[in-house]
C-alpha cells in the first residue's frame, strides 16, 4: 500500500497530503483490519479513501500460482484501451501471460488481443500490422523465443507506427542475463524478470505513470 500511494503521487494522480493519509492508514489498526479482511474474503472497501482491493491469484508457468494485491480508487473514469499481445506461440505462454495481463490491466478498462484471433485473417503479416496500429499500447514478451523472432518483428512494427509499448525480457533460472534483444529495441520500456511474480509486481507498480503520460 505504501508503495502504491507512492506511484499515486509520483504520477500526479494524488496530492501528497492524501499520499501520506493513505500510508498511514496502512499502518494503522484499521489498514490492518481491511488486511484481515482482504486475505478472508478476497475482497476489501474502505469508503473513507474510496478505495477497493482485490486479492488475485497469478500464475506461474510452471503451475504454481502467487497473491496479487489490486488497489483501486473508485469512482474515477477510464477511457477502453486496447492492448496488442505478442508472444511465443505455445499454450504454457499463451495461457500464463494473457491470464496474469488480463488480471493486472483490468482495472483500467484494457481489452487484450492478439494475432491469430480473427478465423477470417488470410495474411498472418497483414493481420498483425492492424492490430497493433489499431491498438493503444502493446506488450511484447521474449520468453521461449530463442531462434524465434517473431516477437521482436511485431516489436518493430510497433516501433515504426509509433504504438507505445513495453519488451519483457525473460533469465532462465540461475542466470542474471536475459535474452538479447536487437539493438534498435534497445531503447524501448524493457522489464528484465526471472519469474513472473517478479515481473507483475514491477509492471503493476507502473502502470499509473505509464497511463498517467
Amino acid at each position: 500500500m505504501r508503495e502504491w500511494a507512492e506511484t499515486l503521487f509520483l504520477s500526479h494522480a494524488i496530492n501528497s497530503r492524501a499520499c501520506e493519509n493513505l500510508k498511514s492508514w496502512s499502518r494503522g489498526k484499521s489498514g490492518k483490519k481491511h488486511a484481515i479482511e482482504l486475505f478472508s474474503k478476497d475482497y476489501t472497501y474502505n469508503p473513507e479513501f474510496k478505495l477497493r482491493l482485490q486479492l488475485k491469484q497469478l500464475r506461474e508457468m510452471t503451475g504454481r500460482s502467487f497473491n496479487h494485491i489490486e488497489a483501486t480508487i473508485t469512482g474515477r473514469a477510464r477511457i477502453k484501451r486496447v492492448c496488442f499481445v505478442g508472444h511465443r506461440f505455445v499454450q504454457s505462454v499463451e495461457s500464463t501471460l494473457r491470464w496474469n495481463l488480463a488480471q493486472v490491466l483490468e482495472p483500467y478498462n484494457v481489452r487484450l488481443d492478439w494475432s491469430g484471433q480473427d478465423p477470417r485473417s488470410v495474411q498472418i503479416l497483414e493481420d498483425i500490422v492492424r492490430r497493433i496500429r489499431k491498438a493503444d499500447f502493446c506488450v511484447f514478451d521474449n520468453r521461449a523465443t530463442s531462434g524465434k523472432p517473431n516477437v521482436y518483428i511485431e516489436a518493430g512494427i510497433a516501433y515504426a507506427f509509433r504504438v507505445p509499448f513495453f519488451l519483457f525480457e525473460h533469465a532462465s533460472a540461475g542466470t542474471q542475463r536475459a535474452l538479447p534483444i536487437p539493438s534498435d529495441l534497445s531503447h524501448a520500456l524493457a522489464f528484465r524478470y526471472r519469474n513472473y511474480q517478479e515481473l507483475f509486481r514491477r509492471l503493476y507498480f507502473s502502470l499509473p505513470v505509464f497511463f498517467r503520460k
